[in-house]
This record gives structure tokens, C-alpha cells and sequence, in this order.
């Protein structure tokens, strides 16, 4: 062998450590390299997502409320307005699933007075505490069927069939009643909206339960997949295999149980039926899940959004009463809010065409 052929050999095998080395250097810097880029997407995301945007204008609204009210941030006034809130909290859960399939209920306001007159009805008149609140559950479940039905199997718009359950189910409160409130209503029952565990009131932890629920449902399971499935797209659904008809009767129907479920609470809350409860509380509810970040045109939306939402509407009503705005102005703000809300949606819906495109 020659010398230079031993020259090489050497040079090659002191070299290819050397080599390694740098491919390390090389895979290590692009391994963080690929970290980065995907935390600054996630962080990207996070921005822009419109929980991200609701909780930020959350903070700014309390940090205004608080430097004007020393007792807007008191633990007492705190609860009160999670009390207050935790009524459309629950009937939204429900309208989250009904317009993240596609559809609308605007009869809610008019279930949940059904519900909060029947069970008051029954107690007044001799009726258990059990057979009370299945009773007020019972008539919601009756009604959302009713509007799946007719949304299903004869085609009426939702727009058109809640609207008409809405004043059916009024004008059956207003008749009941003729106007005037069902009391007393037994301790065992209102202990149910006046109760309270560590301080924390009994509708607080109703709220969380269903909330709860609604999210895993909604995210984890093959119903909250299939109901985004119909909303994204009613007919791909129905050609996929999914029971579209079934799936959208069982959610009005669920809507209808919360709407009574929380009518019912109500008048634990007031110890009394009013016929006047659940006025105009449909817009609240469509409010507090649109401003959440839920879609009109379905296949989108979130139990967290839906929160964030109802909480905005509850700290903005007692924001406005600390600090001694005229209440009417509640309805131009959250009215404004609302509009808002939905022309942002629809600008985000036509970003995401435009980039799938």
C-alpha cells in the first residue's frame, strides 16, 4: 500500500466523526426549528381563536367595572353573577348543539316558562317534589319533540316551527296561570335553587354539571362528531350513514328538557311560578352561543365558547347596574355585540373557503 493511499484512509476515518457530528448539529437544530414554528402555530391559533378574543374583551369589560366599583370583584358579587348567568348557561348548552347542527329553537324562553309553571302547578296542588320536577322536565321533552317532528317530517323551518312553539307555549302559561303566580311552593323544592354547598349556591354546580357533560359529549364522543357532520354538511351526512332525522329530533328534544330544566330552578329560585319568566331569554341564550363563537351556519361551536359567552352577558348586565348605566342600554350593547359577533364569524368562514381553496 502505498503512502498517500494511507494518508487517505486516515484523513476518511478522522473525518466521518467529524461528519456525524455536524448531521447531529444539523437534526438538532431542526428539530428545534420544527418546535418553534409548531408553538408559534399553536400560539397563532390561540390568538385567533374567538374565545381568545371574548375572554381578552371579558378581562378589559371587568378591569373597567372593577377600577369604577369596589364591589364588583367582592366574592358575594361574584357568585351573584354566576347565579344570575348559570340559567341561560344551561338552555345554551343545549342551543349550542341545535346550531352547531344547522338549526335554530327560539321556543326556549317560552319552554322554560312551561317548565317553571308546570312543577309549580303540581306542587300547588299536592303534588311531590319528584313527580313535580318530571312533570316540568316531561312537557319540555314533549315540546322539543314535537318541533323535531315537524322540523323532520314535515319540513317546516325551524325558523317557522320554534317561532309558533314559542307563542303555543306562552299563551298555555298565560292560560294556566290567567296571569297570576303559583305559591307557596314547599321548602323541599325551593332548596333546589336557594341551596348552597362550601358557599357555593346549588345552581352554580348544576351549571357545571351540564356544562361538563355537554363538552364531552360534544367533543369526545361520536354523537358530538356526527352533529357536526349534519351541520357541516346535512346531505354528505345522510349519505355517510349518519341518522340525520334521529340525530336532529334527539336534539330539540334536549333543548326542550333544558329550556324546562332551568324554568324549573327558576321558580325554586323565586319560590313562586311567575308567568312573566323566560321573556325574550331566547335572544339571551342565541346571544350567549353566538358570541361564543358558534356558527349560524352550523359545524361550528363549543361548549368553552358558550360559557365565555353566557358569562359575558351576566358580567355585562351587572357591570352596567354598578356603575349606574341606564339598564336599556344593555340591549344596545349586547344587540351590538351580537351583530358583531356574527359578521366576524362570517368573515372567518370566508378566510377558511378561500384558504381550502
Amino acid at each position: 500500500m502505498s503512502p498517500s493511499d494511507v494518508n487517505r484512509r486516515t484523513t476518511a476515518a478522522e473525518t466521518r466523526p467529524l461528519q456525524r457530528e455536524g448531521d447531529d448539529t444539523a437534526a438538532s437544530y431542526q428539530a428545534v426549528a420544527r418546535a418553534v414554528t409548531s408553538n408559534e402555530a399553536l400560539v397563532g391559533r390561540v390568538l385567533r381563536s374567538p374565545q381568545t378574543s371574548l375572554l381578552i374583551a371579558i378581562l378589559i369589560f371587568m378591569g373597567i367595572v372593577a377600577s369604577k366599583s369596589p364591589v364588583f370583584l367582592t366574592r358575594l358579587n361574584l357568585i351573584n353573577i354566576g347565579r344570575n348567568g348559570v340559567f341561560v348557561f344551561i338552555i345554551a348548552v343545549a342551543a349550542t348543539f341545535v346550531l352547531v347542527s344547522g338549526g335554530l329553537d327560539l321556543s326556549v324562553g317560552s319552554v322554560f316558562a312551561v317548565g317553571s309553571i308546570a312543577s309549580a302547578y303540581l306542587l300547588v296542588h299536592g303534588a311531590n317534589v319528584v313527580f313535580a320536577i318530571l312533570g316540568g322536565v316531561g312537557l319540555g321533552i314533549a315540546a322539543g319533540l314535537i318541533n323535531g317532528v315537524v322540523i323532520v317530517y314535515w319540513k317546516i323551518p325551524p325558523l317557522i316551527t320554534t317561532l309558533g312553539m314559542l307563542y303555543v307555549c306562552r299563551g298555555l302559561v298565560n292560560v294556566v296561570t290567567g296571569g297570576n303566580q303559583l305559591a307557596p311552593l314547599p321548602n323541599s323544592f325551593t332548596n333546589l335553587g336557594q341551596g348552597s354547598l362550601w358557599g357555593v349556591p346549588f345552581l352554580i354546580y348544576y351549571g357545571l354539571i351540564v356544562g361538563l357533560i355537554g363538552h364531552i359529549v360534544l367533543e369526545y364522543t361520536p354523537l358530538g362528531y356526527n352533529v357536526r357532520a349534519i351541520g357541516g354538511n346535512r346531505m354528505a351526512a345522510r349519505a355517510s350513514g349518519i341518522k340525520v332525522d334521529a340525530i336532529t329530533i334527539s336534539l330539540y328534544v334536549l333543548s326542550g328538557a333544558l329550556a324546562a330544566f332551568a324554568g324549573l330552578l327558576m321558580s325554586a329560585r323565586l319560590s313562586s311560578g311567575q308567568p312573566s319568566v323566560g321573556d325574550a331569554l331566547e335572544l339571551q341564550v342565541i346571544s350567549a352561543v353566538i358570541i361564543g363563537g358558534t356558527s349560524l351556519f352550523g359545524g361550528i361551536g363549543s361548549i368553552k365558547g358558550t360559557l365565555l359567552g353566557a358569562a359575558m352577558l351576566a358580567i355585562l348586565a351587572n357591570g352596567l347596574v354598578l356603575m349606574s348605566v341606564n339598564p336599556l342600554w344593555q340591549n344596545v350593547i349586547v344587540g351590538t355585540v351580537l351583530v358583531l359577533a356574527v359578521g366576524l364569524d362570517r368573515l372567518r368562514r370566508t378566510r377558511m373557503w378561500r384558504t381550502d381553496g
